[in-house]
């Protein structure tokens, strides 16, 4: 699936999906560092000069396509969460779990691989603003942990037992995994709820 935004030229959105897949391709057979603009065009069967009309370099492509298929989690996620008004956190993990098994190959090289943190970062900034979200609509914050702190945290997790299922080729089902997950989450949230932290002593 392409996961760029789609330009009005037809041309554009064709030569841009075959960049993408290109890259894609060459980073599951080799590291990010080790592939060239070249690469990528003989790949891709696309002249240099066409890349460079639509990227500055490799870099470039990699961002782009990293922020796109952001975007595209995130409009994914909220079109179902809009036509879902009483969903749930099971709800919630079975959206994210399909849609990554929608573009496994890319988050099997963003979470498994060695290939680059931007897109980890940006995943986990947009799961922790999620759960945010999810406390502030709630208004029952009853936790000595900070919210954002929180939502870190719990981001966090989420990533690395995504990644784990897929490093695994996906032992257990989907629907499997959101209910381990919305139980987990829950026991770890339960874990947080009126607790004191021990004060610091200074030495």
């Amino acid at each position: 699936m392409n996961s760029f935004p789609e330009p009005p030229d037809l041309r554009v959105r064709r030569t841009q999906k075959l960049l993408w897949e290109a890259l894609t391709e060459l980073m599951a057979e080799k590291a990010f560092d080790a592939i060239t603009v070249k690469d990528i065009c003989d790949r891709a069967m696309v002249h240099r000069t066409t890349f460079y009309k639509h990227y500055t370099d490799k870099y470039d492509l990699l961002l782009r396509g990293m922020r796109s298929m952001h975007e595209v989690l995130q409009q994914e996620m909220r079109q179902q969460i809009q036509a879902t008004p009483e969903e749930t956190s099971l709800h919630r993990y079975e959206l994210l779990l399909t849609h990554v098994l929608e573009h496994e190959r890319f988050y099997r090289l963003m979470l498994c691989g060695n290939s680059v943190s931007e897109f980890h970062r940006l995943l986990r900034g947009y799961l922790a603003d999620f759960i945010e979200a999810k406390h502030t609509e709630s208004k029952k914050w009853e936790h000595n942990v900070p919210l954002p702190l929180f939502a870190q945290f719990h981001a966090g997790a989420l990533i690395s037992i995504i990644a784990w299922w897929l490093e695994n080729d996906c032992p257990y089902t989907l629907t499997q995994m959101a209910l381990y997950m919305e139980e987990m989450m829950h026991d770890a949230s339960d874990k947080h709820k009126h607790h004191t932290p021990a004060p610091m002593h200074s030495s």
